[in-house]
């Protein structure tokens, strides 16, 4: 059943403009509801200032107060007897016709704390066996970004090695199924041969809301075709500083346009909560990550700090940044990741006035929180131990500790019987993560069924080529189109007989992919199956037009058109991250664009049109070399359809993408774009567009 949140969040001063862009007014019951809660937990931090043990309580579902879920731990955990001599009673929790919750209690009751905490932590396929699974008991397991199984990365290796994995999870005492995680984040992104669609921040650029549905229900078949039922993706996040490394995956630097793609990722892997569709088996479940604040951090780095108190955090949430993940919750969203950053200085992973009191309290999220890759890692506590309870207290359910995943749960299993860590909030988590089973039908799932066979056929389908071809095509965002004598540079490409295309990239799948792409950091070359942007635009114009390639820009006597290829190489998170004087195109293009205007000088060629296309996960520093260029194409991160291309520059579609990024003169000035007298310092305002006319888009 679909959540309804009915929250208002109200910004009560500017910090810079409103990442929304529209003010909004003050909520004096959400305000009541805020000084009640101080009060409370004044109340109970006096009433228990010499406790030994956290009494604070844990935060449940309002169907949990049903008279299974009155049981006590002492009731329910039998850790005198080894789990294997104790009975098993499925009748209740294996029986599809009782509802959710009622199913949960009944199976809660009969874990042992081993159990619980095997639930609770998510390994890496590449560190474990079957017979791992079925000694343990994991509740989920991962593939982190290039991990493919070890006897090849075909789509059927994919699928043996997850049903093996699955099959293994249901050998165990109880019989509960294995909730298999990946970073679908563009596509089946791992899997060679999958279909992968142009990144988040050329989706963001399409304006279309309907297509971004149907690229989320195309990417959920590739998925639950190799038997994985969950992607963590899409991330939701509204980046003010391009610097950072993660830009490109997401939708917009805005709030409200992350609300709309977002929830439309989400619907299209997921199915329309409220319907037969959501969360059946044609689709799987979509993460909300990462909670909450990412775009924001000092001078854009990857996992750094934001520099407010958390009380200045709060009143900034409100003024839009949180409005995404409302969105998505209500969209039906059942997992939330948590993200690397920190908020003064503290880790979100440890922060548990942002996990539960406020995504699960306030947002009243009942689903599963899981923790980013090793995340717990990196928190505060001078020992794996302590780093392990400030996770658990914070309100993490789920804990992607990939190798250390023996050590998680014997330390947590000793800071229960400890009472550092409350016997109850080891049950809310593991509530939270049956909940989110029984609700994608986990238990009932046939493993390799006929759905599962025929979705292995639909991979990398010219079904799915077509939409993503469809995506390329209204992503591009034409930035510039002078006139040659009475047509526009874009539209004397119909006359032109002898194309040289330039750079590296423009034969090159793996750059236009991006990171993310077979391997986690990407990588170039012929990584997958697709087409490159030469071949897509010698498609379109061969045989009545040729052809040439030339990897360092020189231009022939006989060429009548140029087209540059240019950009950034893949790159994933941190090692994307730039400096403000840094945000360049790569050194070899650099080299390339500058051979190229000494070609065109030295023949003196003014009357042939000149086309670059930036190939980039971000608005980068191209003013010095715009001067070159009759006409500038932002493509952004294409994938792996690069036909799309060539569909606009010489088909009948035209340009219809709009910047969903304000782009400077200068990347030093990216701190001042929200300012409101910044005019000149903007290259390109966020929604500018053009045409093949050469008018800008309404």
């Amino acid at each position: 059943m679909k959540e309804t949140f009915n929250l208002t969040y109200l910004g009560l001063f500017p910090l810079g403009r409103s990442p929304s862009g529209k003010g909004m007014g003050i909520n004096m019951k959400r305000w009541r509801k805020i000084i009640a809660l101080f009060l409370l937990t004044v109340i109970v931090i006096t009433g228990c200032e010499n406790s030994k043990v956290n009494k604070e309580t844990v935060i449940q579902s309002e169907n949990d107060a049903s008279d299974q879920g009155s049981k006590t731990w002492q009731e329910h955990e039998p850790d005198d007897v080894p789990a294997e001599e104790i009975e098993v009673d499925k009748s209740v929790y294996m029986d599809a016709s009782k509802d959710v919750e009622t199913r949960i209690e009944a199976l809660l009751a009969q874990m042992t704390l081993e159990e619980k905490l095997a639930q609770m932590v998510q390994p890496e396929q590449a560190g474990i066996t079957p017979s791992d699974v079925e000694r343990y008991g994991f509740g989920s397991v991962l593939s982190g970004g290039g991990s493919s199984p070890s006897n090849g990365n075909m789509p059927e290796n994919w699928q043996e090695r997850v049903n093996e994995l699955k099959a293994a999870a249901r050998k165990t005492r109880l019989g509960i199924p294995l909730l298999y995680g990946i970073d679908a984040v563009h596509g089946n992104n791992n899997v060679y041969g999958a279909v992968i669609y142009p990144h988040n921040i050329g989706l963001g650029a399409t304006g279309d809301l309907e297509l971004v549905e149907r690229i989320g229900e195309a990417v959920a078949k590739e998925v639950k075709a190799v038997g994985v039922q969950w992607t963590f993706a899409p991330t939701l996040g509204n980046p003010q500083n391009e610097c950072w490394g993660r830009t490109y995956e997401c939708f917009s630097e805005n709030s409200e346009e992350v609300s709309r793609y977002g929830t439309a990722y989400i619907r299209g892997f997921q199915g329309e909560a409220g319907t037969e569709e959501y969360l059946d088996e044609y689709h799987v479940l979509a993460c909300a990550k990462h909670f909450i604040g990412e775009g924001y951090t000092d001078n854009g780095i990857n996992q750094g700090n934001i520099s407010m108190t958390q009380e200045e955090f709060d009143l900034f949430l409100e003024s839009g940044v949180i409005d995404p993940y409302t969105a998505a919750l209500n969209e039906g969203v059942r997992t939330v990741m948590v993200s690397f950053h920190s908020i003064d200085g503290v880790k979100c992973h440890e922060n548990k006035h942002l996990i539960t009191d406020i995504l699960k309290g306030e947002l009243g999220f009942t689903g599963l929180v899981i923790s980013d890759y090793n995340g717990v890692q990196q928190l505060s506590g001078t020992t794996y131990k302590e780093q392990v309870r400030q996770g658990i207290d914070a309100g993490i359910d789920l804990f992607m500790e990939v190798y250390v995943w023996e050590d998680f749960i014997k330390y947590a299993k000793e800071l229960v019987e400890e009472g550092s860590i409350l016997k109850e909030q080891i049950d809310d988590a593991v509530r939270r993560i049956l909940r989110v089973k029984f609700e994608a039908g986990l238990f009932e799932e046939e493993i390799g069924g006929s759905a599962e066979q025929e979705m292995l056929q639909q991979m990398g389908s010219m079904e799915h080529r077509e939409i993503a071809r469809e995506a390329v095509r209204k992503s591009l965002v034409l930035l510039k189109n002078d006139k040659i004598g009475e047509v526009t540079a874009v539209q004397a490409l119909e006359n032109a007989r002898n194309i040289r295309v330039c750079g590296q990239k423009a034969y090159d799948l793996g750059s236009q992919c991006g990171g993310w792409t077979i391997s986690w950091e990407g990588r170039t070359g012929n990584i997958t199956q697709g087409t490159t942007i030469i071949e897509g635009i010698a498609s379109q114009v061969m045989p009545e037009k040729t052809i040439s390639h030339d990897l360092n820009g020189e231009v022939l006597d006989e060429n009548d058109a140029v087209i540059a290829v240019f950009g950034e190489g893949p790159y994933v998170e941190s090692g994307g991250d730039r400096t403000a004087t840094d945000l360049n195109i790569s050194a070899a293009d650099e080299k390339m664009l500058e051979n190229l205007r000494l070609s065109l000088e030295q023949k003196d060629r003014k009357d042939i049109p000149v086309i670059g296309i930036i190939i980039a996960g971000r608005p980068v520093d191209i003013v010095e070399y715009m001067d070159i260029f009759d006409a500038v194409i932002m493509a952004w991160l294409p994938g792996s359809e690069g036909e799309g291309i060539g569909d606009v520059l010489f088909g009948d579609f035209d340009f219809s993408g709009k910047l969903n990024y304000t782009w400077m003169k200068s990347p030093e000035d990216i701190e001042d774009k929200f300012e409101e007298e910044n005019e000149e310092k903007v290259l390109f305002e966020r929604g500018f567009g053009l045409n093949k006319n050469g008018d800008i888009l309404q």
